[in-house]
């Protein structure tokens, strides 16, 4: 029964991630549409993204972490807020284009403001400075391998100078070209530098990697 489950859990992530020819919008809708069995699916396919999302992040903050300020991007239904809270943080904010899946998050009780959004083009409605870091653990591989890149430099705007962007992927998406062009692009502007890419593997199914870019600007 347990390889079962297993089978279920990772037929119903391909699903909710899509493919190339699924749109944006239909891929919000299916997060929406299994948002109050999003945690179970995570956690029965072990889904590491959240767990070291927040560790690497806790390694950049070593101390005073109550009062370091994240903004949590895809953040679903909170499961990585409920990491980093784990390590300390406590001033956090969710951004997610599924009020669905941010309605999760809110029985948890863990986020400060909740941003029902699509990190796109369009500006965030978020003051530029406000934030000490930005966490990405969850979002589909197919709106992020297709994100333009105002949308990068929306994140850079919204960090501090010195913070960071940690962005938990899988590894196979380093080859993906807008993705790979847009981080190379935003280097060479002098807008953030990669400092770390860490690799890790995924339980029973591959691997990914957690790229920490700091802001410069």
């Amino acid at each position: 029964m347990a390889q079962k489950e297993r089978e279920q859990a990772l037929e119903m992530i391909s699903y909710l991630i899509g493919d190339e020819e699924t749109s944006r919008d239909e891929i919000i809708d299916r997060f929406s549409q299994n948002s109050q069995r999003y945690d179970k699916v995570m956690e029965t396919v072990n889904f590491m993204g959240p767990l070291i999302t927040a560790q690497t992040t806790a390694e950049l903050f070593l101390s005073n972490r109550k009062n370091v300020y994240i903004l949590d991007v895809a953040a679903g239904t909170g499961l990585c807020a409920e990491k980093l809270y784990s390590h300390g943080f406590r001033k956090m904010d969710a951004l997610d284009p599924s009020s669905r899946m941010l309605d999760e998050a809110r029985r948890k009780g863990l986020y400060g403001r909740y941003f029902t959004e699509a990190l796109r083009e369009n500006a965030l409605n978020i003051a530029n400075d406000t934030y000490d870091a930005v966490t990405i653990s969850a979002m589909s591989s197919m709106v992020l391998i297709k994100l333009p890149i105002e949308a990068f430099e929306e994140l850079i705007r919204i960090v501090k100078p010195g913070g960071y962007i940690i962005n938990t992927f899988m590894h196979s998406l380093l080859s993906a070209v807008l993705l790979r062009e847009n981080m190379k692009t935003l280097e060479d502007q002098g807008k953030w530098k990669q400092i770390e890419l860490k690799h890790f593997q995924r339980p029973g199914n591959g691997n990914d990697v957690v790229s920490v870019h700091k802001v410069l600007t």
